[in-house]
């Protein structure tokens, strides 16, 4: 299931976050505490940037009503969604980061119906590779293996 990220799901995870082979293939830190991800939560309530150029829809993904991460879309003024998303380890190979990708992609397909999708992994990231290439996005610049650029238009 998912639901809006709140700054009440930042306590849940921060935990999950703990964990650091959940870092293998993202390209930031996890936070330092719990306090610097609520506020970070906080900004993101406003699902907008401050100059309005940017939509920021963030859903937190729940099984069993336990929060297992997130998912992520930035909606440019362009019409370009650039797609991010996080599972906790526990929950890899379960088909959960698909599910709850392709229900956001769902959503914003039917949100934004002329908006190009775009995603970036890290070539050793085959499962992340498979999911995106599954609901359609194809690469189209691999200059940098630890940023590999796909696309859906």
């Amino acid at each position: 299931m998912l639901e809006p990220l709140l700054e009440a799901h930042a306590e849940a995870l921060f935990a999950l976050f703990a964990e650091p082979d959940n870092w293998l293939y993202l390209d930031s830190t996890p936070p330092p505490d719990v306090e610097t991800l609520a506020a970070r939560h906080r900004y993101l309530e406003a699902r907008r940037s401050p100059d309005g150029s940017e939509m920021w829809l963030n859903w937190g993904v729940l099984f069993g009503g336990a929060l297992i991460g997130f998912v992520q879309a930035t909606v440019s003024a362009e019409q370009r969604i650039t797609l991010a998303y996080f599972i906790a380890k526990p929950y890899w190979g379960r088909g959960f980061a698909t599910d709850a990708v392709r229900a956001m992609v769902a959503y914003l397909d039917a949100s934004f119906p002329d908006a190009e999708i775009v995603a970036s992994v890290d070539d050793r990231n085959t499962a992340s590779f498979k999911l995106l290439r599954r609901l359609g996005l194809t690469v189209y610049d691999c200059s940098d293996p630890m940023n590999v650029l796909l696309r859906r238009v």
